[in-house]
Formats: C-alpha cells, structure tokens, sequence
C-alpha cells in the first residue's frame, strides 16, 4: 500500500526538478527547434502511419506467400509477372492511404483549411520531394519533418518487402522455365 504522505512529500521535490530540467539551456534551445506540440501531434501520426503500414505490409506479404506457393504447383512466367505487378499495385495504395491519412490529420487538426492544399503537401512531404507551397501556418514548420521522416521508414519497409517479392516471383519464373523443354 503506497503512503499518501510520501507522495504529498515528493510531489513538491517532482515539481521542482522538472522545473530545474526545464531550465537548462539545452532543453530551451531543443523546444524552440522542436516543440512539443509538434513531437506529440506528429509522433502520434507517425506511430499511426507505423502500424497503417504494418498491417498493409503484413497483407501484401501473406497475398504474395499463398499465391507464390499456389505458383510453385503450376509455375508459369506470365503469373509471377501478374503476382509481382499486383503487390506493386497494392504498396502503391498503401502509400497513398498513408499519404490521405496525412492530409486527414492536418485537415481535422486545424493545420490546413483546403483537403486539397492538405493533400498535396502531405504527399510531396511524406515522398520527401517537397516542392509546393508550405501551407502549414506559423509554429507548425516542424511537422513537414516528421511527415518526411514517416515516409522514409515506410518507404524503406516497401523497398525490403519488395525485395522479398522479386525473389519469389523470380524461383517461380525459374521454375516455369525450368520444365519447359528446351528448343534443340
């Protein structure tokens, strides 16, 4: 059972030492570089991009094991190409549902007034091309980071994940071509 009058005690000591942290001068120059409202709304959306991405990824990987495996009974080149352009088709939508997630959050959370402003942005921001105009109003700058950075660790995941595909499309295309007779 905890003490109430420990923790009546402590509680002034907390006070004072999160105050005394606070005040160091390189915590002071790292919240005007990021501020808190930034972290917590932009790592929340990260985290839920994270786990959209995750479960997009852990989709496209199970379509791409059962159809390979199918594959392998009765190989054919021209379905592995099928299977493969498939898997790309659905990463791409997985990005773009990750980009319409983006847009969303600065939309709902008053950043941005325009879905399509919204929109244009968190795409050129989270594909890390950045041009456009930067609608997002003063104090708010540093989420066009953050986007970016959601968008090169999911961009990375699809890259590893496609690796995986090419190679099984690729034993299924040597599988087609290895029972197929040779010409003399």
């Amino acid at each position: 059972m905890i003490d109430r009058t420990l923790v009546a005690q402590a509680a002034p000591a907390a006070d004072a030492l999160t105050r005394e942290i606070e005040a160091l001068p390189f915590l002071q120059h790292l919240a005007q570089v990021m501020p808190a409202a930034d972290v917590a709304f932009g790592g929340g959306m990260l985290l839920l991009i994270v786990l959209i991405h995750a479960t997009g990824v852990r989709a496209v990987t199970g379509h791409v094991s059962r159809r390979s495996h199918e594959l392998m009974q009765q190989p054919h080149v021209w379905r592995a190409d099928v299977l493969m352009g498939s898997s790309v088709f659905m990463l791409l939508g997985l990005h773009l549902v990750e980009a319409v997630a983006w847009a969303a959050a600065l939309v709902y959370g008053g950043l941005v007034p325009s879905w399509r402003a919204a929109g244009f942005f968190a795409g050129n921001t989270y594909t890390t091309v950045g041009y456009g105009a930067f609608p997002l109003p003063p104090g708010w700058e540093m989420m066009a980071p953050i986007i970016a950075i959601s968008g090169l660790f999911t961009f990375g995941w699809s890259g590893s994940v496609l690796v995986d595909i090419v190679a099984r499309c690729q034993r299924i295309k040597d599988r087609a071509t290895s029972r197929t007779p040779l010409p003399h």
